[in-house]
């Protein structure tokens, strides 16, 4: 009797195997069939993203004359323009973590986080930005020292502290 059911329980499942098998197979023609990937649009987009990719990266110039995105001032805007605000450096550099406290990090407008710090004076604070301190990255590679003391006094500002120098 347990053979019988073995060779039952066996014809079943190849049963239910092979009909899942058919139903997997149609179901992939079906989707196929209705979509077609193929579109204009993606055959536009396909031919636009090859040419950029085959792009050179860059170009030698032997001449002296300047290149001419630099002549027409694109791309130099930023470096000619003179220091940034100290509110501009806290929102491009500094507002990932001050803005919420990060790592320890004194919130911007938070005078008891800020007491101690400006405590120490503002050599020791550029000093930390500068150079990195606790959890905090060195900044001197995305500010200078000049936009960094004006990114200082400006969070101390929020606080409603002020700090020498």
């Amino acid at each position: 009797m347990s053979r019988q059911e073995d060779r039952k329980f066996i014809r079943n499942f190849i049963v239910v195997i092979g009909g899942l098998v058919v139903t997997a197979v149609v179901l992939a023609i079906i989707a196929a069939t209705l979509y077609d990937g193929n579109t204009e649009e993606r055959r536009q987009f396909t031919a636009e993203r090859a040419a950029q990719n085959l792009e050179p990266v860059g170009q030698v110039r032997l001449t002296g004359e300047a290149m001419p995105e630099l002549a027409a001032g694109g791309g130099q805007e930023e470096a000619s323009s003179g220091p940034r605000s100290g509110e501009e450096v806290v929102n491009q550099v500094c507002a990932a973590c001050h803005q919420s406290g990060t790592l320890g990090a004194p919130k911007i407008g938070d005078k008891a986080a800020w007491s101690p710090r400006v405590d120490k004076g503002m050599d020791t604070l550029v000093n930390h930005a500068s150079n990195g301190f606790n959890n905090m990255p060195p900044q001197k590679g995305s500010a200078s020292e000049e936009e960094i003391r004006e990114a200082i006094h400006w969070m101390v500002d929020q606080a409603g502290l002020s700090v020498g120098g």
